[in-house]
């Protein structure tokens, strides 16, 4: 019979397993509970991504998460997990991962777990990508014996990172979100901060949400003035885009249509009223870091280190390399008075890079990337006259 020596051996002794341990909140959390000598086994795709764990004394277990089989064996003996899923691709992927890991965390026998949500995932329709963290609590929630807290945090202070290369190129800051409508804040360290602490206190029972706020609702006026501030760019203003204008932009930049529309719709549904929080302010659910501190520790350190980089990654030629011209993406020497040929490379550079770097780029100045000048430079040594 285990008296309760043996007990306390067996939770000192315990795994803590953490999906997502390279993201913004999985790694918080790894780093707490390893500085607090836990055992830890940190879950990614990437083993390469989690060797900064490895040697702080995780153990490294590579898996995709819509691998039900090998995320079971990943939980089985483990004391309690870090459950999350990643940043959408689409909403049939979304279900696919949260079927997967509802059934590891069901057929490992998993007891305790605290999940990254979402507010406004208590909508059942309409809200996008939180629609999914939606179906991943009520999988979650229907386990016997599985005593889950699912934290439903406010819009991320991370996604106006978004908007840099934006606000570098054009001097505005642009989205689809209303201007004066306040909404909550937080940065991803807090909801790191306070997942980590669940984990390590296991003081929820049964099923639980908490919503985390921030700490203050903000609108994107405030926001944008706040960045001002912070970057030393004092006529920096907000301008409210069109859904049709953000969809053709994320378009643009890469997303399937597919895709964007759901963002879209998680953009109504905040202006719209839809995805809103639940709960009242309170010291509870508010976080210490405030918008200005995000703007100073994160913001614009990437601001700055993007502002470098583009000066050295960009360079202007004016006029056009005679001969120079892209098709389908690959390089190939043709002349440099076919104008289709020549427009087709400006749609091409306004897609690749005015759009991520905010760079204007007209007839009489291209812009090239300098790794794909090297290639140009190459293609008209080796391509034939």
């Amino acid at each position: 019979m285990n008296n309760s020596k043996d007990k306390l051996a067996v939770v000192s002794d315990a795994m803590y397993v953490i999906l997502g341990a390279s993201g913004n909140t999985g790694s918080i959390i790894a780093n707490f509970l390893l500085l607090k000598g836990k055992k830890v086994r940190v879950i990614g795709r990437d083993e390469g991504r989690l060797q900064r764990f490895v040697r702080k004394g995780a153990e490294a277990f590579t898996a995709d998460l819509s691998d039900a089989a090998a995320l079971t064996i990943a939980f089985t003996g483990a004391r309690a997990a870090y459950l999350m899923l990643p940043p959408i691709t689409s909403r049939e992927e979304q279900e696919r991962e949260s079927d997967a890991i509802a059934k590891a965390v069901k057929e490992s026998g998993l007891r305790y777990a605290v999940h990254l949500s979402s507010y406004g995932a208590h909508a059942p329709e309409g809200t996008g990508p939180v629609l999914g963290l939606h179906s991943s609590e009520q999988k979650l929630n229907a386990i016997s014996g599985l005593n889950v807290l699912h934290l439903r945090p406010a819009y991320f202070m991370e996604n106006n990172l978004a908007a840099i290369g934006m606000i570098q190129g054009r001097g505005i800051f642009g989205h689809a979100l209303l201007p004066d409508l306040k909404l909550p804040m937080i940065a991803t360290r807090d909801v790191g901060d306070c997942a980590a602490q669940h984990l390590l206190d296991l003081d929820f029972s049964g099923k639980q949400t908490r919503e985390l706020l921030g700490e203050r609702d903000l609108s994107m006026t405030e926001v944008t003035a706040a960045i001002a501030r912070g970057i030393g760019k004092p006529d920096l203003h907000y301008e409210q885009f069109s859904y049709d204008q953000v969809r053709q932009a994320l378009v643009q930049m890469g997303f399937s249509p597919k895709k964007a529309a759901v963002y879209i719709e998680m953009f109504e549904a905040i202006n719209g009223g839809l995805l809103v929080a639940q709960e009242p302010r309170s010291p509870k659910n508010s976080t210490p870091t405030s918008f200005e501190t995000f703007v100073q520790d994160v913001f614009a350190p990437a601001y700055h280190t993007k502002a470098h980089s583009d000066r050295r990654n960009f360079v202007v030629v004016r006029p056009p390399p005679a001969g120079l011209v892209l098709r389908s993406r690959h390089l190939v020497r043709k002349s440099s008075t076919d104008e289709m040929r020549v427009n087709r490379y400006l749609a091409f550079a306004r897609s690749s890079f005015a759009i991520s770097s905010g760079l204007p780029i007209t007839r009489r100045e291209w812009v090239v990337h300098s790794g794909i000048e090297e290639r140009l430079r190459l293609s008209l040594k080796t391509s034939p006259a």
